[in-house]
């Protein structure tokens, strides 16, 4: 009787120690003119993909001469003056906002044209040990373009989804500031756009998941099979089907690194007085942490059949 085999074990524990062991080898003992290359590299790897809220400090309604009704009295005035010139100007705020939306998605695709290279040339130097910049760039032209494309397409969805949650906000503020939601219509409104809301606000998460998933996987699937991005989509989503618990566990630890490295750059940063903080030098500064981040799902693939380094030549 055949003895059955059994399945590779997997283990993302093991592949964040992995990757830090690798971290350690290539990175130190320290070469400036290395980790000037890959902080480059990491800075397009990143560009595109940070998106940073300000705090909100200061953005408050405050009253002059009254108390908090009398701040409120004055928001709905200013809401309902807006509606009126809005309803008087409607044409030309529609083509004010289309062209806007249509300057920043072109800006959006150059933007993420030079990502979709970055994530490849990081890529490959992360998983080498190398610190190439001419020869990653030509040698993954195509599958970057590939995953180019996708990645514009969930940053569109992503713009989409913040816009109708914006609208649909908006449209909600004005109709009871104008008063046309009173009494039994606003509870009936209110219900049916509850749901519309909730879709939207889940439908941000979803997307965020679906753009980590896109460059912490596929793009390394794509260099590990040569297969174009659609097609290592549906090989991760076959990996995932069959180990679940394996990158639940990723996610998790994954969340774990980025809060501590965001930790661990804030305080640095701000003892540098916010110098390390300016574009490319923070990449150069912090790239142990960046590269550490990179080469864990390298790993993770690794153990399940698909090792960049080895089709790399590493």
């Amino acid at each position: 009787m055949a003895t059955p085999v059994q399945p590779p074990k997997v283990s993302p524990v093991d592949a964040l120690r992995d990757a830090f062991d690798h971290t350690r080898r290539q990175l130190f003992p320290i070469r400036v003119e290395k980790w000037l290359a890959l902080g480059l590299l990491a800075f397009l790897d990143q560009c595109g993909r940070s998106f940073r809220g300000s705090p909100g400090n200061g953005l408050q309604w405050r009253g002059h001469g009254g108390g908090p009704g009398a701040g409120g009295a004055e928001a709905a005035e200013w809401i309902r003056n807006a509606a009126e010139w809005l309803s008087l100007h409607a044409a030309v705020v529609a083509g004010g906002v289309l062209a806007g939306v249509l300057v920043l998605a072109v800006l959006a695709a150059i933007v993420l044209w030079f990502n979709a290279r970055g994530v490849f040339m990081y890529l490959d130097d992360v998983a080498t040990g190398r610190a190439d910049v001419a020869r990653p760039w030509r040698q993954h032209a195509f599958a970057s373009s590939s995953y180019f494309a996708w990645s514009l397409g969930i940053s569109l969805a992503v713009l989409f989804v913040v816009l109708a949650l914006a609208g649909a906000v908006a449209i909600l503020a004005v109709a009871f500031a104008t008063g046309r939601l009173q009494g039994t219509g606003a509870w009936l409104t209110g219900a049916a756009m509850t749901p519309v809301l909730l879709l939207l606000a889940l439908g941000l998460p979803c997307l965020a998941l679906a753009a980590l998933a896109l460059r912490d996987f596929v793009a390394p699937l794509q260099l590990a099979s040569g297969l174009p991005c659609g097609a290592s989509a549906r090989v991760l989503e076959a990996l995932v089907l069959a180990n679940p618990g394996a990158f639940v566990l990723y996610l998790l630890l994954k969340l774990a690194i980025v809060v501590v490295s965001g930790i661990v750059i804030a305080i640095l940063g701000c003892l540098t007085c916010c110098i390390a903080f300016l574009p490319v030098l923070m990449q150069v500064v912090f790239q142990p942490l960046f590269f550490f981040e990179r080469a864990f799902s390298v790993f993770l693939l690794r153990q399940l059949g698909y090792d960049v380094r080895a089709r790399l030549g590493a």
